[in-house]
């Protein structure tokens, strides 16, 4: 799945909740994030942005298979994450971040990683 460089490619970018992605990411400065990430990486670094929607309030996790930066908003607005972790060995998941999340679209950004793709999933915790 490609990532969106923009707001205006979001739709073509859509994750759904529960699905593994390989994610080809973009070259930093080709992207246009919504909200300037916390770590935005420099101009060899990789990133994008993803679309999901929330049917029912709850805790949802990203994983990652590297340690980039993540963002997940609300509009433009961040939402504080609630938990932080890695995942077991040898199962290639780096970087997993709990997010509380309502009913509706939300965007995951994702900045600062060295290589251009990662596997990348977002699910609903119990």
């Amino acid at each position: 799945m490609d990532a969106a460089s923009n707001a205006k490619g979001l739709a073509a970018a859509e994750i759904n909740i529960g699905q593994a992605a390989r994610a080809n990411l973009r070259n930093t400065p080709e992207i246009s994030y919504l909200t300037r990430p916390e770590k935005p990486g420099g101009s060899v670094s990789h990133g994008g942005l993803f679309r999901f929607t929330v049917k029912e309030a709850g805790t949802y996790r990203v994983a990652l298979g590297s340690g980039a930066w993540i963002d997940v908003l609300e509009g433009k607005s961040a939402i504080q994450s609630t938990a932080h972790g890695h995942g077991p060995e040898c199962s290639g998941i780096r970087k997993m971040v709990d997010f509380p999340l309502k009913p509706g679209r939300h965007v995951l950004q994702i900045a600062a990683n060295g290589d251009a793709a990662l596997p990348l999933m977002i699910i609903r915790m119990p």
